[in-house]
Protein backbone atom coordinates (compact mmCIF):
# COMPACT_ATOMS: atom_id res chain seq x y z
CA UNK A 1 0.00 0.00 0.00
CA UNK A 2 2.67 2.22 0.95
CA UNK A 3 4.15 1.52 -2.08
CA UNK A 4 1.24 2.20 -4.62
CA UNK A 5 0.74 5.67 -2.43
CA UNK A 6 4.51 6.64 -3.44
CA UNK A 7 3.83 5.95 -7.00
CA UNK A 8 0.70 7.64 -7.31
CA UNK A 9 2.38 11.05 -6.11
CA UNK A 10 5.43 10.11 -8.62
CA UNK A 11 2.99 9.74 -11.13
CA UNK A 12 1.08 12.67 -10.08
CA UNK A 13 4.10 15.03 -9.90
CA UNK A 14 5.37 13.67 -13.36
CA UNK A 15 2.28 14.63 -14.88
CA UNK A 16 2.62 18.25 -13.32
CA UNK A 17 5.99 18.42 -14.99
CA UNK A 18 4.36 17.98 -18.41
CA UNK A 19 1.88 21.33 -18.53
CA UNK A 20 -0.12 21.62 -21.20
CA UNK A 21 0.79 25.05 -21.86
CA UNK A 22 4.11 27.30 -20.82
CA UNK A 23 3.51 29.88 -17.91
CA UNK A 24 5.55 32.67 -17.57
CA UNK A 25 4.35 34.48 -14.02
CA UNK A 26 1.92 31.89 -12.79
CA UNK A 27 -1.15 34.34 -12.21
CA UNK A 28 -4.77 33.42 -12.81
CA UNK A 29 -6.18 36.35 -12.85
CA UNK A 30 -10.41 34.48 -13.77
CA UNK A 31 -11.77 35.62 -10.13
CA UNK A 32 -10.38 39.30 -10.86
CA UNK A 33 -11.69 40.06 -14.19
CA UNK A 34 -15.10 38.77 -13.01
CA UNK A 35 -15.02 41.08 -10.35
CA UNK A 36 -13.29 44.06 -13.15
CA UNK A 37 -16.31 43.42 -15.33
CA UNK A 38 -18.70 43.29 -12.15
CA UNK A 39 -17.53 46.86 -10.76
CA UNK A 40 -17.78 48.44 -14.82
CA UNK A 41 -21.46 46.68 -14.88
CA UNK A 42 -22.56 48.03 -11.76
CA UNK A 43 -20.80 52.15 -12.64
CA UNK A 44 -23.04 51.92 -15.85
CA UNK A 45 -26.68 50.87 -13.85
CA UNK A 46 -25.24 53.65 -11.48
CA UNK A 47 -24.95 56.06 -14.03
CA UNK A 48 -28.22 55.17 -15.41
CA UNK A 49 -29.96 56.06 -12.14
CA UNK A 50 -30.46 51.93 -11.45
CA UNK A 51 -29.40 52.23 -8.12
CA UNK A 52 -30.21 48.74 -7.00
CA UNK A 53 -28.78 47.09 -9.82
CA UNK A 54 -25.71 48.87 -8.87
CA UNK A 55 -25.45 47.98 -5.64
CA UNK A 56 -26.06 43.96 -6.49
CA UNK A 57 -23.72 44.39 -9.12
CA UNK A 58 -20.87 45.96 -6.82
CA UNK A 59 -21.59 42.85 -4.35
CA UNK A 60 -20.93 40.59 -6.95
CA UNK A 61 -17.78 42.57 -7.49
CA UNK A 62 -17.24 41.56 -4.29
CA UNK A 63 -17.77 38.16 -3.99
CA UNK A 64 -15.68 37.39 -6.45
CA UNK A 65 -12.61 39.79 -5.21
CA UNK A 66 -13.27 37.90 -2.05
CA UNK A 67 -12.53 34.67 -3.85
CA UNK A 68 -9.21 36.18 -4.78
CA UNK A 69 -8.26 37.69 -1.83
CA UNK A 70 -7.84 41.28 -3.41
CA UNK A 71 -8.66 43.44 -1.27
CA UNK A 72 -8.16 46.25 -3.39
CA UNK A 73 -11.36 44.90 -5.50
CA UNK A 74 -13.17 43.84 -2.44
CA UNK A 75 -12.58 47.63 -0.83
CA UNK A 76 -13.69 49.74 -4.20
CA UNK A 77 -16.55 47.24 -4.30
CA UNK A 78 -17.54 48.74 -1.15
CA UNK A 79 -17.03 52.13 -1.56
CA UNK A 80 -19.08 52.40 -4.28
CA UNK A 81 -21.85 50.64 -2.51
CA UNK A 82 -21.35 53.30 0.00
CA UNK A 83 -21.56 55.88 -2.69
CA UNK A 84 -24.93 54.71 -3.71
CA UNK A 85 -26.40 54.63 -0.30
CA UNK A 86 -25.42 57.85 -0.03
CA UNK A 87 -27.37 58.92 -2.89
CA UNK A 88 -30.33 57.44 -1.61
CA UNK A 89 -30.20 58.53 2.16
CA UNK A 90 -29.12 55.51 3.90
CA UNK A 91 -26.25 56.42 5.55
CA UNK A 92 -26.05 54.22 8.10
CA UNK A 93 -25.76 51.87 5.37
CA UNK A 94 -23.18 53.91 3.37
CA UNK A 95 -20.98 54.18 7.17
CA UNK A 96 -21.09 50.70 7.21
CA UNK A 97 -19.55 49.93 3.84
CA UNK A 98 -16.70 52.49 4.44
CA UNK A 99 -15.57 51.00 7.48
CA UNK A 100 -15.45 47.75 5.54
CA UNK A 101 -13.09 49.43 3.24
CA UNK A 102 -11.23 51.16 5.95
CA UNK A 103 -10.19 48.00 7.39
CA UNK A 104 -9.07 46.70 4.08
CA UNK A 105 -7.13 49.49 3.73
CA UNK A 106 -5.51 48.87 7.25
CA UNK A 107 -4.60 45.37 7.56
CA UNK A 108 -3.91 45.19 3.44
CA UNK A 109 -1.20 46.61 1.33
CA UNK A 110 -3.99 49.13 -1.61
CA UNK A 111 -4.22 52.60 -2.55
CA UNK A 112 -7.73 52.90 -1.51
CA UNK A 113 -7.03 55.79 1.20
CA UNK A 114 -8.10 58.51 -1.83
CA UNK A 115 -10.75 56.32 -2.83
CA UNK A 116 -12.32 56.24 1.04
CA UNK A 117 -11.47 60.05 2.30
CA UNK A 118 -13.73 61.15 -1.00
CA UNK A 119 -16.58 58.91 0.02
CA UNK A 120 -16.04 59.98 4.26
CA UNK A 121 -16.42 63.75 2.32
CA UNK A 122 -19.41 62.76 0.61
CA UNK A 123 -21.22 61.35 4.11
CA UNK A 124 -20.09 63.99 5.86
CA UNK A 125 -21.76 66.46 3.60
CA UNK A 126 -24.93 64.15 3.24
CA UNK A 127 -24.60 64.45 7.18
CA UNK A 128 -24.22 68.51 7.48
CA UNK A 129 -20.93 68.43 7.98
CA UNK A 130 -19.65 70.77 5.54
CA UNK A 131 -16.64 71.75 7.29
CA UNK A 132 -15.16 68.08 7.14
CA UNK A 133 -16.64 67.42 3.54
CA UNK A 134 -14.90 70.58 2.72
CA UNK A 135 -11.10 69.71 4.41
CA UNK A 136 -11.27 65.87 2.90
CA UNK A 137 -11.84 67.59 -0.55
CA UNK A 138 -9.38 69.90 -0.17
CA UNK A 139 -6.55 67.38 0.78
CA UNK A 140 -7.66 65.42 -2.59
CA UNK A 141 -7.17 68.69 -3.93
CA UNK A 142 -3.53 69.16 -3.20
CA UNK A 143 -2.71 65.41 -3.26
CA UNK A 144 -3.69 65.47 -6.82
CA UNK A 145 -2.53 68.61 -7.68
CA UNK A 146 -0.34 67.07 -10.67
CA UNK A 147 -3.22 65.50 -12.33
CA UNK A 148 -5.23 67.64 -13.99
CA UNK A 149 -8.67 65.45 -14.26
CA UNK A 150 -8.61 64.49 -10.96
CA UNK A 151 -7.60 67.94 -9.66
CA UNK A 152 -10.93 69.59 -11.66
CA UNK A 153 -12.80 67.06 -10.14
CA UNK A 154 -12.04 67.65 -6.58
CA UNK A 155 -12.03 71.60 -7.20
CA UNK A 156 -15.63 71.11 -8.78
CA UNK A 157 -17.21 68.74 -5.75
CA UNK A 158 -15.32 71.64 -3.41
CA UNK A 159 -17.52 74.33 -5.53
CA UNK A 160 -20.71 71.33 -5.03
CA UNK A 161 -20.22 71.46 -0.96
CA UNK A 162 -19.23 75.63 -0.65
CA UNK A 163 -21.22 77.16 -3.93
CA UNK A 164 -20.29 80.30 -2.91
CA UNK A 165 -16.72 79.66 -3.49
CA UNK A 166 -17.42 79.25 -7.52
CA UNK A 167 -14.88 81.29 -9.60
CA UNK A 168 -16.15 81.16 -13.10
CA UNK A 169 -12.76 82.36 -15.03
CA UNK A 170 -12.14 78.82 -13.64
CA UNK A 171 -14.58 76.82 -14.28
CA UNK A 172 -14.68 78.04 -18.37
CA UNK A 173 -10.80 76.92 -18.10
CA UNK A 174 -11.68 73.61 -16.52
CA UNK A 175 -14.38 72.84 -18.80
CA UNK A 176 -12.03 73.82 -22.17
CA UNK A 177 -9.10 71.73 -20.49
CA UNK A 178 -11.50 68.16 -20.08
CA UNK A 179 -12.43 68.65 -23.69
CA UNK A 180 -9.04 68.87 -24.79
CA UNK A 181 -8.00 65.87 -22.97
CA UNK A 182 -11.36 64.15 -24.74
CA UNK A 183 -10.10 65.29 -27.99
CA UNK A 184 -6.64 63.98 -27.43
CA UNK A 185 -8.34 60.48 -26.13
CA UNK A 186 -6.43 61.04 -22.97
CA UNK A 187 -9.62 61.51 -21.15
CA UNK A 188 -9.09 58.55 -18.40
CA UNK A 189 -12.40 58.99 -16.84
CA UNK A 190 -15.41 60.33 -18.36
CA UNK A 191 -17.97 60.80 -15.57
CA UNK A 192 -15.78 63.58 -14.65
CA UNK A 193 -16.49 65.44 -17.75
CA UNK A 194 -20.03 64.00 -17.15
CA UNK A 195 -20.35 65.84 -13.58
CA UNK A 196 -18.67 68.77 -15.01
CA UNK A 197 -21.14 69.60 -17.43
CA UNK A 198 -23.90 68.99 -16.00
CA UNK A 199 -23.32 70.87 -13.00
CA UNK A 200 -22.03 73.57 -15.05
CA UNK A 201 -25.80 74.06 -16.71
CA UNK A 202 -27.04 73.54 -13.19
CA UNK A 203 -25.32 76.31 -11.59
CA UNK A 204 -25.40 78.57 -14.33
CA UNK A 205 -29.24 78.61 -14.38
CA UNK A 206 -29.65 78.47 -10.54
CA UNK A 207 -27.13 81.65 -10.75
CA UNK A 208 -28.52 83.48 -13.42
CA UNK A 209 -24.85 83.27 -15.43
CA UNK A 210 -24.41 83.99 -19.07
CA UNK A 211 -24.04 81.04 -21.09
CA UNK A 212 -26.50 78.83 -20.68
CA UNK A 213 -27.31 77.98 -23.61
CA UNK A 214 -23.91 76.97 -24.79
CA UNK A 215 -23.70 74.53 -21.93
CA UNK A 216 -27.28 73.21 -22.52
CA UNK A 217 -25.88 72.48 -26.08
CA UNK A 218 -22.90 70.85 -24.82
CA UNK A 219 -24.22 68.76 -22.20
CA UNK A 220 -26.89 67.33 -23.81
CA UNK A 221 -24.90 66.24 -26.58
CA UNK A 222 -22.45 65.08 -24.14
CA UNK A 223 -25.09 62.63 -22.36
CA UNK A 224 -25.93 61.75 -25.76
CA UNK A 225 -23.17 60.45 -26.86
CA UNK A 226 -23.00 58.30 -23.98
CA UNK A 227 -27.04 57.20 -24.30
CA UNK A 228 -27.87 58.54 -20.53
CA UNK A 229 -31.27 58.94 -21.15
CA UNK A 230 -31.63 59.68 -17.18
CA UNK A 231 -29.23 62.72 -17.18
CA UNK A 232 -30.69 63.57 -20.93
CA UNK A 233 -33.70 64.01 -18.57
CA UNK A 234 -31.92 66.30 -16.17
CA UNK A 235 -30.53 68.09 -18.94
CA UNK A 236 -34.23 68.69 -21.01
CA UNK A 237 -35.99 69.81 -17.48
CA UNK A 238 -33.68 72.46 -16.78
CA UNK A 239 -33.65 73.59 -20.51
CA UNK A 240 -37.64 73.62 -20.52
CA UNK A 241 -37.22 76.33 -17.58
CA UNK A 242 -34.82 77.99 -18.57
CA UNK A 243 -36.31 78.60 -21.91
CA UNK A 244 -39.80 79.36 -19.96
CA UNK A 245 -38.26 82.23 -17.76
CA UNK A 246 -37.06 83.75 -20.90
CA UNK A 247 -39.92 83.87 -22.19
CA UNK A 248 -39.54 81.64 -25.50
CA UNK A 249 -42.14 79.98 -24.92
CA UNK A 250 -42.12 77.41 -27.55
CA UNK A 251 -38.63 76.21 -27.50
CA UNK A 252 -39.45 75.68 -23.54
CA UNK A 253 -42.35 73.39 -24.99
CA UNK A 254 -39.86 71.54 -27.31
CA UNK A 255 -37.93 70.54 -24.30
CA UNK A 256 -40.88 70.11 -22.06
CA UNK A 257 -42.04 67.67 -24.94
CA UNK A 258 -38.86 65.80 -25.47
CA UNK A 259 -38.74 65.34 -21.90
CA UNK A 260 -42.40 63.89 -21.24
CA UNK A 261 -41.64 61.57 -23.78
CA UNK A 262 -38.45 60.23 -22.44
CA UNK A 263 -39.44 60.10 -18.83
CA UNK A 264 -42.05 58.14 -20.35
CA UNK A 265 -39.94 55.50 -21.90
CA UNK A 266 -39.38 51.72 -20.47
Amino acid sequence: MIRASMLAVLWTLWLSGCSSAPERDYQVTTYQRQAAAWLAQGDRKRQQGAYQQALAYYGNAYRYASKRHDAEQMGLARLKQAAVYIRQGQLERAEQRITQAEVFARFEQTELASAIDFVRSKLAFARGDQGQALALVAKLQTQFSEQTEKHIYYRWVGWQYAPATLDWVQAELDIAQLAKLKADKSLNNIEIQSFVLYHNVLWRTASGQSGVERALDAAIRHFASLELSNWLVACFKLAAQYYDAAGEAERAQYYQARLTELSGDD
